[in-house]
């Protein structure tokens, strides 16, 4: 995809990047993806969408530390949302930090304590099981 000198995209622009990403996301093409969502990251920084799908790109890709720059973004901009603090946990794991990953994971339950049924919970308990946190 061709981007313009120009900083702004267009509505348009930005919905053509995000599903060329998400396509590429869907298909493995990690690389691919990364770079469309990189360019809705730089060119819309305060999207969480964006961040979120370059963290989760960056994650499948195993690009575990630089997914967890994209979840912080995501976080911040998004602070209610349990899931960006969840995937930095599961990239934490993976970097076997596993003090920071305990951390990112008690802010996601924290995030998520008045929702009975949230589909985050069971997931909670499997990597604490995994990784036997209480």
């Amino acid at each position: 995809m061709q981007v313009h000198s120009n900083f702004e995209l267009s509505e348009e622009e930005v919905e053509r990047f995000y599903t060329f990403g998400f396509a590429q996301y869907g298909s493995g093409n990690w690389s691919e993806a990364a770079d469309a969502f990189r360019i809705l990251c730089t060119r819309r920084p305060l999207e969480p969408r964006f961040w979120f799908a370059l963290g989760a790109t960056l994650q499948e890709a195993g690009d575990y530390q630089d997914a967890l720059h994209s979840w912080a973004m995501a976080s911040l901009l998004k602070q209610e949302d349990p899931y960006p603090h969840f995937h930095a946990a599961e990239c934490y794991f993976s970097l076997k930090i596993s003090a920071q990953a305990e951390k990112a994971l008690k802010e996601a339950e924290t995030l998520i304590q008045k929702e009975s049924q949230h589909p985050l919970k069971p997931k909670i308990i499997v990597l604490k099981q995994q990784w036997s946190l209480s």
